[in-house]
């Protein structure tokens, strides 16, 4: 017998607890803030975030999946969204968590040149991370 609640959680998308360096802003900010995934879906990401951000803050997010070896490509989600939740941590040093729903992305691989994407301004886009150096 199927119930309610076996039945949402199956529909639930799969998570997966990847810890991704992420960077995120609004829309038309030339500020970007740096936090790193909890876990990923297809539907959704929970990142720590330094900065509170209120339910329905529209975002744009850069995750940084790959660097090769030679550190001579990027490959990044970039993606719409907005936070839909905001979860307070219990310890005050620990970063608060957003929940943010995916609605648009595209995946990016670029070449790196001095360590910027190339064709991109650092006053953009953060320079992308070496690899194996995690944010805290």
């Amino acid at each position: 017998m199927v119930n309610k609640t076996s039945l949402q959680n199956s529909e639930r998308a799969r998570r997966f607890a990847l810890h991704l360096p992420v960077y995120f802003r609004q829309p038309h900010s030339s500020t970007w803030l740096e936090g790193t995934t909890e876990n990923i879906s297809y539907t959704g990401v929970l990142l720590r975030s330094p900065s509170p951000l209120v339910p329905e803050t529209a975002l744009e997010l850069r995750l940084q999946l790959a660097i090769d070896a030679s550190l001579n490509h990027v490959s990044e989600i970039r993606c719409k969204g907005a936070v839909v939740r905001v979860e307070q941590r219990n310890a005050p040093e620990t970063p608060i968590a957003l929940a943010v729903a995916i609605s648009d992305y595209r995946i990016v691989r670029r070449g790196v040149s001095g360590g910027n994407p190339l064709g991109i301004s650092e006053n953009t886009y953060p320079p992308p991370k070496k690899a194996g150096r995690r944010l805290q």
